[in-house]
């Protein structure tokens, strides 16, 4: 059975609060790290979650149905412009979105219970969480894309892509 916790600090420890011109965090985009001792599950989950992250926009549209990338064109909403690979650090895998180092609130908040969603759905123990700040360096970490696992993942999605 699932057991997922999320640090209560995620977004806080990334960024300083933005009240004024919008509701959210100004600073590093965010950074997602899954410690659990399923390092795999783990991986790929949070592969599938950044992905599906990349289609939520500043508003938090993406509840369950993200934005297909042609809504995504015609609404000119502000989402993620690049999501890095999954990173298989000594914590556990990590991986990032560029917000421009913004983060709106809402696009937080979904992209969380995105990665929350992915993290359940392969029945594992973890805790979210990011780095610290300042020791999000990815030198020297393999791609979890790169292992078996993860081209195994790769092959899957690309015989399943649905060209609409």
């Amino acid at each position: 059975m699932a057991n997922v916790t999320v640090d209560p600090d995620i977004f806080e420890s990334q960024g300083e609060r933005c009240e004024g011109i919008f509701d959210g965090w100004e600073g590093p985009s965010p950074f997602f790290l899954v410690v659990s001792d399923e390092t795999d599950k783990a991986a790929e989950a949070l592969h599938v979650a950044i992905g599906r992250c990349m289609r939520v926009d500043g508003n938090g549209n993406g509840n369950g149905n993200e934005l297909t990338a042609a809504e995504m064109a015609s609404t000119g909403e502000y989402t993620a412009n690049y999501c890095s690979p999954v990173y298989l650090t000594a914590r556990g895998p990590m991986a990032y979105l560029d917000t421009k180092g913004e983060l709106p609130r809402a696009m937080a908040e979904t992209m969380l219970r995105i990665l929350v969603e992915e993290v359940e759905a392969r029945g594992i123990t973890a805790d979210l969480t990011t780095p610290p700040l300042g020791s999000e360096s990815t030198a020297g970490c393999p791609e979890w894309e790169d292992s078996v696992a993860g081209i195994a993942r790769l092959a899957f999605e690309a015989s399943n892509i649905d060209p609409a």
